[in-house]
C-alpha cells in the first residue's frame, strides 16, 4: 500500500471560528463507533406537537421531538432521488436513502478505511499494480435471500466498467473486469495502476445481480446488504425503511423504522423540525443554523463550489476573459451575504486545505473590478455577445441566489449575463450524462457545480475537469501538456510525486483560471437536542444510520 493511503487524511486540524474561519474536526472515531443525531421522546411530541405515535407507515412525526414511535425517525430530506438505483443514478438524493441499504467494500472513515464487505483492506499485488486482492466476508446474504460472493462482486465491478450501462459513480472508469478466485476471493483488475482505489472502493456500493437484472425495476425498490432494507416509496411525499432483523453485522441499529420525508424548502423544513413533525433536516441554510436545537456537521469541508468552464468555446478559451471573471466575483460579500460568513472563500483551488494536493501557497482571487475591466477590455467580445452559465436551483446550497450574484457582479464590469436554472430531475439528467447545456461542446459554456468530498478529492476534481478521457470533463482540447502532468497525479505509487503533480495542476489552474472555485463548505444539518450522530468524511447525507442513537 503507497504511504499516501494510509496517512491522516487532514494534514492540519480546522476550526470554524479561528481568524482563519477553518472548520473545526468534530469527530475521529471509526464508522462503528459514530453515533448519531435527533430528538426527544415520543411521549414528549405527543405534549408539545400533537402528533399521534405510530410505529407503522403512516404520516408520522419523529421519535425525537415528533410521534412517530420509540424506535421511529424521521429525516425531512430537501431533495427527493429520481431513482434508486445506487450504480446507476448515483446522487445526493440518492445516497441519503441508499448508504444504510446497501455497502461497499470498505469504508472511509476520519482516521482512514476499514474492511465492511471485504474481510480486510483489498492489497495491490506486488508484481502487478493493476491487480487488487479482495478476501471477501463469508456468509453474508443480501436481503431477498441472494448470497454475497465473489461471483457477485465480479457482476457488479462488470457492470459499472460497461460504458453502455452509464454509471455515474465516480471513479469506476478505471475498472477494467474483475477475476474470481474462489467464492470469497476475487481480485479487482484496473485499467492502469491506481493508487487510490481504496477511495473509489468507499463509494462502490454492491447489489444482487439477479434481482437488479431489470434496472428501473431495482431504481424504484434498492436491495442490498446493509442493517437498513426498503419498504416503500410514495412518490413526492416518503421513502420508508425498516431495521434488517438479520443483518450480518449485529443488532447495534436502535431505529427500527426510518421515515425519509420530501420537503424541498429549507424554511418548510426548519418549521418541521421545530414543530416537532421531524427529528432531523438535511441541507439546512447558514442562517438556519443558528436557530435549529442542534447541528450536525461533516468531519471538514464536505463541498468546494465551483464554475466549470467549456475552454473549447471562445471567448471562454482566453485566459484573460477567464481571469476577468474570477476578478468580478466577491466572494467575501458571497459568503458574508448568502452564506451567514460560515464558509470560506476558495484558495484559488478547488482541493480544500489539510487535503492531499492541496497547495497551501496559493491565494483566492481578489475581487478587483478594475482588474476585471482591464483584462476585459484584452478580449475581443461580439457586439451582442452574453455570458451564459448553467446552475441548478432548489437542489445545491443557496445555488440560485449565488448565480444571481454572480450575475450581477459580472454584469458590474459590463458584460451582459444570462442564467438558465434547472430543477433537480433535468439538471441531473444533463450533467451527470454530459447532456447539451452542460457537456463541454453544449451551449451552456459554464456550469456552476459544487464538488463534494468523500473519495480523494484532489483524484477526482482533476479527473472531472482536467482530464480530457472523461467525457465529464471539461478542458476540452486546451492544454494537452498537462496530460503527462496528470497521468502522474492520478497514477504515481510515490506520494511526493502525485503530490507535487497536483499541486502543479492547482498552480496552472489558478494562473489560467481553468476552473473557477468559490467557496469550501460543511454540510450542515438541523436535528433534535436529544439525539447523537457524529458523520464521517465527506456528506452528512451519507448517513449510517445504524449509528444513531436518540436519547429518550
Amino acid at each position: 500500500m503507497i504511504p499516501h493511503l494510509l496517512h491522516s487524511f487532514r494534514k492540519e486540524p480546522m476550526t470554524m471560528n479561528s481568524p482563519d474561519k477553518r472548520l473545526r474536526r468534530r469527530g475521529a472515531g471509526r464508522r462503528g463507533t459514530h453515533h448519531a443525531v435527533l430528538a426527544a421522546s415520543c411521549a414528549v411530541a405527543l405534549l408539545m406537537a400533537g402528533t399521534a405515535c405510530s410505529t407503522g407507515g403512516e404520516e408520522t412525526g419523529g421519535s425525537g421531538s415528533g410521534g412517530g414511535g420509540d424506535n421511529t425517525l424521521v429525516i425531512g430530506s430537501a431533495i427527493e432521488p429520481g431513482s434508486l438505483h445506487i450504480l446507476r443514478d448515483g446522487d445526493d438524493g440518492n445516497e441519503l436513502i441508499n448508504w444504510s441499504i446497501t455497502q461497499p467494500l470498505v469504508e472511509r472513515t476520519s482516521d482512514g478505511f476499514e474492511p465492511v464487505l471485504a474481510v480486510e483492506l483489498p492489497v495491490q499485488d506486488e508484481t502487478d499494480p493493476k491487480r487488487w486482492h479482495v478476501k471477501l466476508r463469508e456468509g453474508v446474504t443480501f436481503t431477498n435471500g441472494e448470497a454475497f460472493n465473489a461471483d457477485s462482486v465480479k457482476e457488479n465491478v462488470d457492470l459499472v466498467a460497461d460504458p453502455d450501462f452509464a454509471s455515474t459513480i465516480n471513479g469506476v472508469e478505471v475498472f477494467a473486469t474483475a477475476e474470481v478466485i474462489d467464492e470469497y476471493s476475487v481480485d479487482l483488475i484496473t485499467k492502469e495502476p491506481d493508487p487510490y482505489l481504496l477511495y473509489r472502493l468507499s463509494t462502490l456500493r454492491f447489489i444482487p445481480p439477479k434481482a437488479s437484472a431489470d434496472a428501473d425495476a431495482y431504481a424504484e425498490k434498492p436491495i442490498g446488504t446493509g442493517p437498513y432494507e426498503f419498504v416503500k416509496w410514495d412518490k413526492g411525499q416518503r421513502i420508508v425503511l425498516k431495521k434488517n432483523e438479520d443483518y450480518w453485522g449485529g443488532d447495534d441499529a436502535q431505529l427500527d423504522e426510518v421515515e425519509f420525508r420530501f420537503i424541498p424548502e429549507a424554511g418548510a423544513r426548519l418549521a418541521a423540525l421545530d414543530a416537532g413533525e421531524i427529528d432531523m433536516a438535511t441541507s439546512i441554510t447558514p442562517e438556519d443554523a443558528t436557530r435549529v436545537p442542534q447541528v450536525i456537521e461533516s468531519d471538514g469541508y464536505a463541498k468546494t463550489s465551483l464554475i466549470r468552464i467549456n475552454l473549447d468555446m471562445p471567448p471562454y478559451d482566453d485566459p484573460s476573459f477567464r481571469l476577468a471573471l474570477a476578478h468580478a466575483i466577491n466572494l467575501d460579500s458571497i459568503n458574508e451575504n448568502l452564506m451567514n460568513g460560515q464558509f470560506v472563500p476558495a484558495q484559488c483551488q478547488v482541493v480544500p486545505p489539510g487535503e492531499f494536493g492541496s497547495d497551501d501557497s496559493l491565494e483566492t482571487y481578489a475581487y478587483d473590478p478594475d482588474e476585471a475591466k482591464r483584462l476585459l477590455s484584452e478580449v475581443d467580445l461580439p457586439a451582442d455577445f452574453s455570458v451564459k452559465m448553467v446552475s441548478t436551483t432548489g437542489i445545491q446550497l443557496k445555488d440560485r441566489e449565488i448565480g444571481q450574484a454572480i450575475a450581477a457582479d459580472w454584469e458590474a464590469i459590463g458584460l451582459d449575463v444570462d442564467v438558465d436554472f434547472l430543477a433537480s430531475d433535468p439538471w441531473l439528467d444533463d450533467v451527470l450524462a454530459g447532456g447539451p447545456k452542460t457537456s463541454a461542446k453544449g451551449p451552456g459554456p459554464l456550469t456552476y457545480i459544487d464538488f463534494d468530498h468523500h473519495s480523494n478529492y484532489a483524484q477526482r476534481y482533476t479527473s472531472r475537469v482536467l482530464d480530457r478521457t472523461n467525457p465529464l470533463a471539461t478542458i476540452g482540447s486546451a492544454y494537452p501538456e498537462i496530460d503527462s502532468t496528470l497521468k502522474t497525479a492520478l497514477t504515481s505509487e510515490d506520494e511526493a510525486e502525485a503530490e507535487g503533480a497536483f499541486q502543479e495542476l492547482n498552480q496552472l489552474s489558478c494562473d489560467d483560471a481553468l476552473v473557477l472555485p468559490l467557496l469550501y463548505m460543511p454540510d450542515q444539518w438541523g436535528a433534535a437536542t436529544a439525539v447523537e450522530y457524529t458523520p464521517g468524511p465527506g456528506l452528512v447525507n451519507r448517513i449510517h444510520l445504524e449509528d444513531v442513537r436518540v436519547n429518550s
